[in-house]
């Protein structure tokens, strides 16, 4: 399990609202039943429940390791297949993805143009002015389906 990649996709993760801090709490007492010295950083984390979203995402920023700057936000692409089964879940998986551009390092700017043209096409679609939003489904599935392998390196 690498513990920093983990709490960077929390952190963008109950920062674009996908995660909750709930999530994050489950998720550090966790760690520190699997280890026996746990980092204080998550001990620490791990008796934040009543902390603000700021401070819970600075405690997660703190957390010491190296990752792949473009992982964390190519595993929340990933997550986010699970919540879009139907047409109708459209509005919040594009919701995130929006919220996600400000997530997303310069490696990345031909998957935040991707997100920028699929939410502009559902906005389109979702007004009947062009596209319909069957099509904007399959596309959009089409897209996150490229990031489900992601996830296998989120605990």
């Amino acid at each position: 399990m690498d513990i920093k990649l983990s709490a960077e996709v929390y952190r963008i993760g109950v920062s674009i609202g996908l995660q909750t801090i709930e999530d994050i709490m489950k998720w550090a007492d966790n760690v520190i039943e699997q280890y026996d010295t746990p980092p204080y950083e998550i001990i620490e984390l791990s008796l934040s429940a009543k902390k603000k979203l700021e401070d819970i995402t600075l405690s997660l920023m703190e957390i010491r390791g190296d990752f792949d700057n473009d992982l964390p936000p190519k595993i929340v692409l990933g997550l986010l297949n699970q919540y879009l089964n139907t047409p109708e879940d459209m509005a919040f998986v594009i919701q995130k993805m929006d919220k996600l551009i400000k997530y997303l390092p310069d490696s990345c700017e031909g998957i935040e143009m991707e997100i920028h043209f699929l939410s502009d096409g559902y906005y389109l679609a979702e007004k009947n002015i062009y596209g319909d939003l069957k099509e904007m489904h399959a596309n959009l599935k089409e897209f996150l389906i490229r990031f489900i392998d992601y996830t296998k390196y989120f605990s």
